[in-house]
């Protein structure tokens, strides 16, 4: 029909998955529409199916009716290069059963030739249909006049420009890991409702969902990714999709949080997901999932931490915890750790601590700093950024760091500054700063 591609269209953002193929979109997105000064959410759901037969379709169908009864106002996108089906005349049904405005949007009419096919769609007898093109933007301006004839009055609000537009103070999580490692179940359990389509089908969740979230006075975003698998098992052109929007989320997280499977221990492909998270200087915790299936937990909670030593020794300063979706044990514990990474990560440490620190350096390990009978000389150090932390340290040649001398820096930071779960990445350049 068309419905992501036009939810595109109106907030202005690639933000729902487009794809020839049908049934692509699963649950609900939300995103910001702004017509005439005035703001409004818009929400994307799947496609209505007369009879719903394998588990995935009828949690789709559950997300289409919870987004139904919440909305003020419904848009209702048809095909109308087609005829009209049995499935428009029984969302037709259902929607005046409801008792909410109802706009028809007849879709797919690219020009005025084609415009008059909007005219067989009065006989579903919900007013006006609106011809629009989603795919080039053509009748946009009048459909969203008469979605705006609904909606309660409210005063305009400036119109940010901006590609993201976020609340001041909302902390960003991104819930990422491979599939069927509880990622969805998480924000489910957390928001105690359905938000997000969970099934024992690895790979259900398509798009990267915004679920926004309030607890201890304290607003977030949180951010439900698709499963992230090794790129060998990725087949279809949805699931790259799926995967580029969950690299996305990433990337606009202030914290991202990890999950895997407590069952199973640290995999490679889990280590790969924490290798894109480090290599985006995004803090993260390790969250262990599926604590409820394990039976002596004090022993495995003893073997995961070895695992991790000697597997991924460098996480041994990246928090962790264990969580059960299903008890909903320490899930809002998460949350304090999530404050505390994300403060981290905001962390800057002044110039003249910061060259404390060198001088202290030097005193305390200067045979760290010898590498070929040469003499690694640090002359001064700044940090030049958060998120990405980033320490830049002027020297007489690069080549005398040896990687042990700036994994020796790192953790000198770390004992000292409280950057746990924060990547930290040194630059180094040659000579003096300049003034």
């Amino acid at each position: 029909m068309g419905k992501s591609t036009l939810f595109n269209r109106l907030i202005g953002k690639q933000r729902a998955i487009v794809h020839g193929e049908e049934g692509i979109t699963r649950d609900r997105t939300y995103g910001e529409a702004v017509w005439e000064d005035r703001r409004f959410a818009l929400v994307d759901t799947g496609g209505v199916v007369d009879d719903p037969v394998d588990p995935i379709t009828r949690k789709i169908q559950e997300q289409v009716q919870a987004a139904l009864e919440e909305a003020d106002v419904i848009l209702f996108v048809v095909d109308a290069q087609g005829e009209i089906t049995r499935t428009d005349e029984e969302v037709r049904d259902y929607l005046l059963r409801l008792g909410k405005p109802v706009v028809l949007a007849a879709n797919k009419l690219d020009n005025p030739n084609l415009e008059m096919h909007a005219v067989e769609f009065y006989s579903l007898g919900l007013g006006e249909p609106y011809p629009v093109s989603s795919t080039h933007g053509i009748g946009i301006g009048d459909l969203m006049d008469a979605v705006l004839a609904h909606l309660p009055k409210a005063p305009p609000t400036p119109v940010d420009e901006s590609e993201e537009h976020e609340l001041p103070g909302r902390t960003r999580v991104a819930i990422v890991g491979k599939p069927n490692t509880g990622k969805s179940s998480f924000i489910n359990a957390i928001l105690n409702e359905e938000r997000t389509i969970v099934t024992e089908v690895p790979g259900t969740t398509r798009d990267a969902i915004d679920v926004e979230f309030h607890w201890k006075g304290k607003d977030y975003l949180l951010i439900d990714t698709a499963g992230l698998r090794r790129k060998a098992g990725i087949h279809e052109d949805v699931e790259r999709f799926s995967v580029s929007r969950s690299l996305r989320a990433v990337r606009r997280a202030d914290v991202c949080l990890l999950m895997m499977d407590a069952t199973e221990g640290i995999t490679e492909q889990d280590k790969r997901i924490l290798g894109y998270i480090q290599e985006q200087g995004r803090a993260h915790i390790l969250v262990w999932t599926k604590w409820d299936l394990v039976d002596d937990k004090e022993t495995r909670f003893k073997e995961l931490k070895e695992e991790l030593g000697y597997k991924a020794p460098y996480l041994k300063d990246v928090p962790s915890l264990t969580v059960s979706n299903l008890t909903r044990q320490r899930l809002f514990t998460t949350f304090e750790y999530v404050d505390r990474v994300a403060e981290a990560s905001e962390f800057r440490v002044s110039t003249g601590e910061l060259n404390r620190l060198v001088q202290d350096l030097r005193r305390k390990a200067p045979s760290a700093a010898m590498y070929d009978r040469q003499q690694a000389k640090i002359r001064y150090a700044t940090q030049a950024s958060v998120k990405p932390t980033v320490f830049v340290f002027f020297v007489n040649q690069k080549k005398l760091f040896h990687f042990s001398y700036l994994r020796f820096i790192e953790n000198q930071l770390r004992q000292r500054y409280n950057f746990a779960g924060v990547p930290i990445r040194i630059e180094l350049r040659e000579g003096e700063p300049k003034p």
